[in-house]
């Protein structure tokens, strides 16, 4: 008997294209054909193995998230007491529910939990199934500020690294690179003036130390001089978008550096609280912490958790003139903290995406085979054969409503089905 498994009858989103009554056949956890089902097991066709109906359902890749933050949020919260390798694991578990195959935290790690657990991973002895992969960038790199904390994250100020010359970063980053880090972050944003900013002579110094390692360096930048002077000093990502719009020197030099720019538009985006009732969302978080969030919301309403509404507006104006220009967009829910909860946010991202221009497909693709291609992993991200047999099946199809993709039937990992029903269960137990 094969272990060969058919799933035959759904419309397949593969990536590049759309395949109505399609069939995709998985044999040790890789995709091995794709087409339509007609062909592969229509009359008269000899299937070795088990045929699995989805008729009616859409199926889509896995998503790929490469910036978030893991580990620190509780229910709604995020807070460095909260922080542990088992909310780690717990967030990894959250991940793979909500059918994101692949994670990267960016700088937030804390005393090395997130590179242990990566580890374990990696060698095959997390004990623990239905997780996402978790790629880290270690501790993050920030100025410090004096009398005052710096300009990390909120809930991290304490775990990134406060750089105090060249030499000195030099040293850390090499270290990272002992570590085996899968990215370098910084920060260079001096939170509308409160905060120290990074000199150039230091973050020069992280991208070139990170660069001689062989590491690609993502910038966390919010003016568009900042984007600037961290291109021209080699980073190879903008964690955000320029937060005080485009031009077209930005778009020259994102094209001839072939800069990547992550989206991160839901974490701006004003949240609303209708999405706070979906069963996908409410079902497995406590009812306290929920409506903790939503008064938090209301108190806010209608600006966003984070800056203002004007902002946002020029966020949505700033990525469809990047995305018409032909710049390296990459989706990027940055999870993790405000609104954007663990497993959730990637799919209030694809919204905001669409809702600021996009098109489902284009949306889509930057989260499955764009944000796939960015960590180098040319074994996920699309439903074609060779690849990883990580998917998700819809009740909906999202090419008419984005926000399809929030109502699902099933995840596979590697081709094994995650079990969405008892991670579910413990979550409203626990």
């Amino acid at each position: 008997m094969s272990d060969e498994t058919v799933y035959t009858g759904a419309r397949l989103i593969t990536g590049q294209q759309v395949l109505d009554d399609a069939a995709l056949v998985v044999r040790d956890g890789v995709i091995r054909q794709v087409g339509a089902a007609a062909d592969i097991v229509g009359e008269g066709t000899m299937v070795d193995g088990t045929v699995v109906s989805l008729r009616g359902k859409t199926v889509i890749p896995a998503i790929v998230n490469p910036h978030g933050h893991i580990g620190y949020m509780r229910g709604t919260t995020s807070d460095a007491s909260f922080y542990s390798r088992a909310n780690v694991v717990d967030h990894l578990h959250r991940l793979a529910y909500y059918g994101i195959s692949t994670f990267q935290s960016l700088g937030t790690d804390r005393d090395d939990t997130e590179l242990a657990v990566r580890d374990d991973q990696r060698a095959g002895a997390l004990g623990e199934r239905d997780v996402a992969q978790l790629f880290t960038a270690g501790a993050g790199i920030v100025a410090p500020t004096p009398g005052d904390t710096n300009g990390g994250p909120f809930f991290a100020a304490d775990a990134v690294h406060e750089a105090t010359g060249p030499d000195e970063v030099r040293a850390f980053v090499r270290g990272l690179a002992e570590k085996r880090v899968d990215a370098v972050k910084f920060w260079l944003d001096s939170r509308h003036g409160t905060k120290e900013k990074l000199g150039p002579e230091i973050y020069e110094a992280v991208i070139d130390e990170a660069h001689a390692h062989g590491i690609i360096v993502a910038a966390h930048i919010y003016t568009l001089d900042e984007a600037k002077a961290v291109i021209r000093a080699g980073a190879d990502i903008i964690a955000h978008l320029p937060r005080t719009g485009t031009d077209d020197e930005l778009i020259a030099l994102l094209k001839d550096n072939n800069v990547a720019v992550f989206t991160s538009m839901a974490i701006q985006r004003p949240p609303g609280e209708d999405w706070l009732d979906e069963p996908a969302f409410a079902d497995i978080l406590p009812h306290d912490a929920v409506e903790t969030l939503r008064a938090t919301i209301r108190e806010k309403a209608p600006e966003p958790l984070f800056d203002t509404g004007a902002a946002y507006r020029g966020m949505e104006k700033t990525l469809v003139a990047l995305a018409d220009a032909g710049v390296r967009l990459v989706f990027s829910a940055d999870t993790g903290l405000l609104a954007q909860i663990i497993g959730f946010a990637e799919h209030r991202e694809l919204e905001a995406l669409v809702a600021a221009g996009l098109s489902p497909p284009a949306a889509l693709r930057l989260a499955t085979e764009v944000s796939a291609e960015l960590l180098g992993l040319a074994d996920r991200g699309s439903l074609t054969v060779g690849k990883r047999a990580d998917f998700v099946v819809l009740d909906e199809n999202p090419l008419y409503d984005i926000t399809a993709t929030r109502r699902i039937a099933d995840v596979y990992l590697e081709g094994t089905r995650v079990d969405r029903e008892g991670l579910r269960k413990g979550w409203q137990q626990g």
